[in-house]
This record gives structure tokens, sequence and C-alpha cells, in this order.
């Protein structure tokens, strides 16, 4: 069941068993796994059914370190969250990701990539990518190509969600299930502690009519920088789940940059390598990583890289793409004219795009288009870059976020070695031309990195409180039934898209209130 505060109002007698903050990606998948076992699941989501520029209002923050563009442009105050932007990329963390690598200070997690494995595998059907090809081989084989390999760098598969939008997704059980309720316009303000328990949550809309709710177990599940900046928000006695002082440090994203221009030796061999895959109904893109050996002998963090292709005709391309996907899923109510009309005068490029998907199952880049060799760069688990609390109050007076973010030198060596190895191990298929600033070490090649929208850190999962913030089971220190689950837990970033880690946690932190 869905509803929305600024229209009615909870039964004064309705306690639910667990209260779940967000109705992003991992509030809806928490929702729907436990629903499904039978608990009762309040879910209270601060904005509505659509982005409404009054609900972002809380996101407006204070930015004091490096440029960071996410923090406004990347966060979504809606149901369904950030699934309502982004394109769906799937990939798991690596298992050197979870490791203690002595060359980087604070790496390693309290739990390994084989424990998590099971649950990313749960994470790909609700994720609506149960058909889809697991093993990479099986891809190129399907393609009737051999897989990709190259010396150092090592070629992987990304999969795509058919349907991102989760709440469009899970949407028959999230108005059907007699468990759930969804509150939208719902904004937590306070827990209400009981010794270690919390007793209740207050929440609120923006117009102040204020409400309170009693759970059993409540479970944060906003992202990484909203969900710190909960946590921090001052209160009588203190922080007692700050006993480390970490609380909004060691803040990460992945840095985004063009490290260097490609130029292929043979074009159709190159798109043969490079070009994004559709099979049956399913989207997948190659890329490009370092191998774990590189980067324990060149002692820099994990980088990928995709091939980045621009040309005059890419708002044509991304036009009847668009209308394409509308068609296919049968969303005519989403087709306007003006979409119509754009794919009409472009139905030259439209047959180009439809004849390389059915016959090759390929995407279409034109032969004129410009490559550039995109790098997304794990951080460092720096305690400089952090998320603190500015003086300003928001409409829900609550203090509003201030974002110091830091990129090291060992970010910057380490694209610039991955540019170098690049060079070499590519040099059969393209001419890979590194960025001069980059080679250089120009302070100027800081200007070309951009975040990715990928929060990460604030509230490191730990073994001990003395370490972190929340426990191995996302437990938040000094709480009996607090949970935090987004990226805001993870210790180290990796170079992968987060949020296929965080739907593997929530499966797995499901597995554990189930029991509760």
């Amino acid at each position: 069941m869905i509803r929305d505060l600024l229209h009615d109002r909870p039964a004064t007698d309705y306690r639910p068993q667990v209260c779940i903050v967000g109705a992003g990606a991992a509030g809806i998948c928490l929702a729907v796994e436990l629903a499904r076992r039978g608990k009762s699941v309040m879910v209270l989501e601060g904005g509505g059914r659509d982005v409404e520029e009054a609900a972002q209002e809380p996101y407006r923050s204070e930015i004091v370190g490096h440029v960071h563009r996410g923090i406004h442009t990347g966060r979504f105050r809606t149901h369904g969250g950030t699934t309502t932007r982004w394109g769906g990329q799937i990939l798991d963390l690596n298992a050197e990701d979870f490791e203690r690598r002595d060359w980087i200070a604070d790496s390693g997690w309290p739990l390994s990539h084989a424990e998590l494995e099971p649950f990313y595998k749960r994470a790909l059907a609700f994720e609506g990518l149960a058909d889809v090809i697991k093993e990479d081989a099986a891809v190129w084989r399907a393609l009737g190509l051999p897989a990709p390999s190259f010396p150092a760098l090592q070629s992987y598969l990304t999969r795509w969600c058919p349907e991102p939008n989760f709440a469009r997704l899970h949407r028959k059980i999230l108005e059907s299930s007699n468990n759930i309720q969804v509150w939208l316009h719902a904004n937590a303000v306070e827990l209400v502690m009981q010794g270690e328990a919390v007793r209740a949550l207050r929440y609120r809309t923006q117009q102040e009519t204020e409400y309170t709710v009693e759970a059993g177990e409540f479970v944060f599940c906003m992202g990484a920088i909203e969900c710190v900046r909960f946590f921090l928000q001052p209160r009588d006695g203190g922080l007692p789940w700050n006993r480390s002082s970490l609380l909004g440090r060691h803040f990460q994203d992945h840095i985004d940059a063009n490290a260097a221009r490609v130029i292929p030796r043979d074009r159709r061999k190159f798109a043969q390598l490079f070009d994004n895959i559709f099979l049956r109904g399913y989207k997948y893109h190659p890329k490009l990583r370092l191998r774990p050996d590189e980067q324990r002998e060149s002692r820099v963090l994990n980088c990928a890289a995709t091939m980045a292709f621009a040309s005059d005709f890419d708002d044509a391309l991304a036009s009847t793409k668009a209308t394409a996907k509308h068609l296919l899923r049968g969303r005519w109510s989403e087709l306007h004219a003006a979409d119509l009309l754009r794919s009409a005068r472009n139905a030259p490029l439209f047959m180009r795009q439809t004849a390389r998907y059915a016959m090759q199952h390929r995407a279409y880049n034109p032969a004129s288009a410009e490559i550039a060799l995109r790098v997304h760069c794990e951080q460092c688990p720096d305690g400089d870059s952090t998320i603190t609390l500015a003086e300003e109050r928001d409409s829900l007076g609550l203090l509003r976020a201030r974002l110091d973010w830091r990129i090291s030198d060992l970010e910057l060596e380490t694209i610039r070695r991955y540019a170098q190895t690049a060079v070499t191990s590519l040099a059969e298929v393209a001419e890979i031309q590194p960025s001069s600033a980059l080679l250089n070490r120009d302070p100027s090649f800081l200007d070309q990195c951009d975040d990715s929208n990928h929060h990460m850190g604030g509230m490191r999962m730990a073994a001990s409180p003395d370490r972190g913030v929340v426990t191995p089971d996302l437990q938040l220190f000094g709480t009996r039934n607090v949970y935090t689950c987004s990226g805001a837990v993870f210790p180290t970033s990796g170079f992968s898209n987060p949020t296929h880690t965080v739907l593997a946690l929530a499966m797995r932190l499901a597995d554990r209130i189930a029991l509760l």
C-alpha cells in the first residue's frame, strides 16, 4: 500500500515490526524481502511519486573541498530514489576490494566476497536479471567471438537492469501487499531512544505536520550522505554510535576522467571488442580493469575504464534509443509527439541503430565518433575526506550537510598508471594518447576529474566500535535495533557501481531481521 502523508494519516495504533527510512534501491529491497517473510513493514519516503523541487530542498549542501556535483545532481528524494534516474548498471565488487592491502591505509572489510556471493546472486533476481547470462565467456560465445584478452588489463562485462526503476519494477507488491505501508512525504527527523534501544522515530512533512512511529527494528536506507547527516544531528547525551569518532569520515566517490584519446587501428575489430552487447533482452557493457597483480606490483588502487564515444549525432542517437525503449516496453503513454517527430527526422540513423542491434546484437557508434578512455578509479579511504554539518538548517529543521571531498596523489597516480598500461596493453587494437596534463602531473588535470554519483563511506562497518560506526551485520554501534543499509557502510569503494553490493547487503540484512 502506498499512501501520502500530505493527504492521509497513519492509524494511531499502527506499530510495524520494521520501519525502513528511504524508498530507494535498498529500502524497496528490504521491504519486499521482509514482507514476503511475513513481517509488517512501514517505509518512510521523504519525497513523492516523482521528483519535486520542494522535496529536494533538504539536499542543498555546502561544498568546501574539491568540486562535487553529485551532492546536488545525483540524489533524488522520491519513491524509487536514484533508481528513477540511473542507468541500471550492475557489477560485484572484486574479491581484492574486501581484502586488507598494506599499501592502502584503512583498507579491508570485516567480511569477504565469498560471504557476500550468495546474496549477490539473489540480488540479480531482485534487479530483474534472473535470466541474464552470468559468465562473461558465455556472452562472447553467444556472439561467436573469443573473449578479449590483453596483457596487464582484464576484460569484463557489466550487466544492465532492463527496468532500472525499482519502484516501477516492484510496484505490484508495494501497492498490494498487506504487509507493506509506504508513506510519501514522510521525513525522518529524530530517534527516540530508551537506553540502547530506539523506541520510536519522529517524522514529519515539510509543512511541519509531525508523527511518531514505534517499531521493533529501524533500518536507514537513505543515500550515504543523507544517512551520515541524519546520525550527525546533535542530540542530548551525545551520539552513542560515534565512539570511534569516525562518523562522517572516509567519504569516497569514484573519480571519472578522460585519461587518454583512443584511435582505433581497425574500426570494425575495435567495435567487436567495445560496442555494447544486447542478447535476449539484456545489455552487457565491455570494460577493462587493471589486473590484481598489476595493482599489487605498482601499489595502486583498483581502476577500470570504458570507451566513451562522442559524436555530433549523440543527441539524435539518445532520442531514437529512448523512443525505441518505450516502444519495446509497451509504454505508449510515456511517448510524446515530439519524441516520435525526432525519431522520424532521424530515420536513417534509427535504421542503422536497429540493423546493428537486430543483426549483430551490438550498439551502433558512428565511424566519425571521437573515443576517449574514460577511467573510473577507486578512492583510498581518506579520513580527511568528510561529511560534517553546516550551520544552516533545512526546511525540516535539520542541519545541512557540509562536504569536504578530497582527491589524493595515490588516485592520480593510479589513473596515470592505468593510462600508461593501456598504451602498451592495447597497442594492437588502438593508439592510446594519454592526457599530457596527466602524464606531466599538471595540477590542471584535477579540473578534469569528476565524481560519479557513487557516494560511499562515512559510516564504515567494522568488527569493533573503536574502528567503525556499524557492525558487519550493519547494526549501528551503541544501539540494539537500528541498522544502516547504504553505501555509507563501505570501508573501501573498489571501482564497481555500488548499488549491486548495497542490494547484496540488503538481502543479507533481510535474512537477519527475518529471524528476530
